[in-house]
């Protein structure tokens, strides 16, 4: 394959041109890549499969009973994000447990340390709000906003277009770590044009009527127990109904 174009397309599918992406950091790329592709991708695509086969329930239908604010019909981006979420937030009616502590007990025996290590990481890790700090190589800079004390991390997003996501936007995601980094399903959730600011006091707001109405928790119990929360939050706002003297 012949090398791109300073302003070709970058290769690595992040929507960017490849002077503004991955031109000098081709090397950075590749190798984390070629971890995912031999160790974090297979095991993740088994868990995938192992989470579909346990809900025993078309992703369409779990959409509507777990995210019934989306009103359009279930499109690639919304698909990964169903996956994310049987994989690891919804309880299998069968075990009781999530699919990846069920899975995670089941495969133990002929996992190797690493990857027993992997599912245990990817189990404790949850939906956060971020922001965009940047793009390069493949990976999204991003800050987690709702921590006490704000972190940074990177994270390969394996849904396409991630890199058009401006800096300073919020985004929502689950980081998965893999390969002294992160990984997430699917491309970030995104809120228009809505401030960090102004997402994460929705979302403190929200934690407080849940606090008020059912019990006291912290912010990540909170978004633990209520994983659809930021999904809601990134739907556009209804218009607001005018109606005109006379008509």
């Amino acid at each position: 394959m012949s090398k791109p174009g300073r302003n070709d397309p970058c290769p690595c599918g992040s929507g960017r041109k490849y002077k503004r992406c991955c031109l000098g950091h081709e090397a950075e790329h590749d190798a984390f890549a070629a971890t995912l592709e031999a160790a974090a991708l297979p095991l993740l695509s088994r868990l995938a499969k192992f989470a579909e086969n346990g809900a025993r329930t078309p992703l369409e239908a779990i959409a509507r009973r777990d995210f019934p604010f989306w009103t359009s019909a279930l499109d690639d981006g919304m698909a990964a994000r169903v996956v994310d979420h049987i994989m690891f937030d919804v309880r299998l009616e069968r075990y009781g447990r999530t699919a990846i502590d069920e899975f995670a007990l089941e495969q133990a025996h002929v996992r190797s340390a690493d990857e027993r290590a992997m599912l245990e990481a990817w189990g404790a890790a949850h939906r956060r709000l971020y922001r965009v700090d940047g793009w390069s190589a493949g990976f999204l800079n991003l800050t987690d906003t709702l921590a006490e004390q704000p972190q940074e991390i990177r994270v390969w997003p394996l849904g396409r277009g991630a890199g058009l996501i401006p800096d300073g936007a919020p985004v929502a995601l689950r980081a998965l770590s893999a390969a002294g980094a992160f990984m997430s399903v699917g491309r970030p959730t995104t809120f228009g044009p809505r401030s960090v600011d102004d997402v994460a006091q929705a979302v403190r707001a929200r934690h407080v009527d849940f606090v008020r109405a059912q019990r006291i928790v912290g912010l990540d119990e909170f978004l633990r127990v209520n994983p659809s929360v930021l999904d809601e939050e990134a739907m556009p706002a209804p218009a607001a109904g005018i109606i005109l003297p006379g008509a």
